[in-house]
């Protein structure tokens, strides 16, 4: 899908700003495949990695200026990015954004970019526990909130306190710290934040405890997940949420399911809810194989699925 002439003078303008202003990568036409899970997806017209909180509000700000689509992609799990990939900016917050800080006893800053298992880690090696179930979950602090990430019965919107993201809005920048009442975080959703909202630090209000105690809990879950699911190949992570009351992979997997492929896209054998990349998936493979478990599904056991996964690029979700 090409860019029209006024997409095109918008996202060259921003090129010409950001490109040697910004200490971080400032890239045209990347493809995506090599920043999702999936390793699946065309290219952004433009990949920014900005450098700490500074180069992102500066370029936050470069976005509005120029109204350009932006997207922003922490770790790339949980998505399926389109073969004609994304026709914008597509931010990605690692690098510079991985900072944790201990405020208070028990209270953690954590910037956006830092990996949700990284931070596990550093969490145990200061005695901070509450973050275990979640062991073994791809993505990025900011990712996970934003899916209020989960597993056992814990999500991540239970135990964070505050979140300060960047509210692109008009012609201005808006800065809010929104608690966690106002970020309405629900099953796989945190509804308050928006679309427009760029998440850069989150507070997680954790509690004190023996280091080996948490190491012994952390290591139980990671067993738990690497028996249970296809760690082994490229996925998103769960494809669809489970209905109220049931669970998405038992169902599909009553449907007989599993292994079933499209080009090399297939249920996997391990985990009915899950699919793999065997290789050479394009999103199209993965998209009709995802149409063809719902249709199955409704069909069998008269039960909608819903996508868990964001579908970006198709024009949709």
């Amino acid at each position: 899908m090409a860019l029209g002439k006024g997409a095109t003078r918008k996202i060259e303008g921003l090129y010409r700003e950001l490109h040697g202003r910004l200490r971080g990568e400032v890239l045209r036409d990347v493809p995506l495949s090599g920043y999702t899970t999936f390793r699946i997806g065309g290219p952004a017209d433009l990949l920014v990695v900005p450098k700490g909180q500074e180069e992102l509000f500066l370029l936050s700000q470069a976005i509005l200026d120029h109204g350009c689509d932006f997207l922003v992609l922490g770790r790339g799990s949980n998505v399926l990015v389109s073969d004609a990939g994304f026709r914008g900016v597509v931010v990605l917050t690692p690098p510079g954004l991985k900072r944790a800080r201990i405020k208070d006893e028990g209270k953690v800053n954590i910037e956006s970019g830092c990996e949700l298992n990284r931070l596990i880690l550093w969490c145990m090696e200061h005695g901070l526990a509450g973050l275990e179930e979640l062991s073994g979950i791809p993505g990025s602090i900011g990712g996970a909130v934003r899916m209020n990430a989960g597993a056992h019965g814990r999500t991540i919107g239970d135990i964070v306190e505050e979140i300060k993201v960047l509210r692109l809005e008009g012609e201005e920048i808006r800065e809010r710290t929104l608690s966690a009442r106002k970020a309405c975080f629900a099953y796989r959703r945190a509804r308050g934040i928006g679309n427009r909202d760029i998440i850069y630090e989150v507070k997680l209000n954790l509690y004190i405890d023996d280091k080996d105690r948490i190491r012994e809990r952390r290591d139980g879950f990671l067993s738990w997940r690497k028996e249970r699911q296809p760690l082994g190949r490229p996925s998103a992570g769960s494809v669809f949420l489970n209905p109220p009351g049931m669970s998405a992979g038992e169902i599909i997997e009553r449907c007989g399911l599993k292994g079933m492929r499209v080009g090399d896209a297939m249920v996997s054998p391990k985990h009915a809810n899950f699919i793999v990349n065997l290789g050479k998936a394009s999103a199209d493979d993965v998209l009709r194989l995802v149409e063809l478990i719902k249709r199955e599904v409704l069909r069998k056991e008269g039960v909608e699925l819903e996508e868990e996964i964001d579908l970006i690029g198709f024009g949709r979700g």
